[in-house]
């Protein structure tokens, strides 16, 4: 849980700085402002999107009894064939 945790974190400060650089490079010079609150936008679905995925394999663990961490591994294993 922690992992995913810091992954969203870590993938929502590098779209603020991503989108916050590349304001800085157009041509037109956007706002700073508007360039933050987009790129907050943009975290949002990613967010829902890493949400859902680990609330599905929880559920899915509880009707199954298995544990965190043996769904992970089911989902690595799927995830390589």
């Amino acid at each position: 849980m922690l992992d995913i945790i810091n992954f969203v974190a870590l993938s929502g400060i590098f779209n603020v700085l991503f989108f916050w650089y590349a304001s800085t490079k157009m041509s037109s010079k956007p706002d700073p402002v508007k360039t933050l609150i987009i790129s907050f936008i943009f975290s949002v679905p990613l967010s829902f999107l890493l949400i859902g995925v680990y609330t599905t394999m929880l559920i899915y663990a509880a009707k199954t009894g298995a544990s965190e961490d043996a769904m992970w591994e089911y989902m690595e294993q799927e995830e390589l064939q």
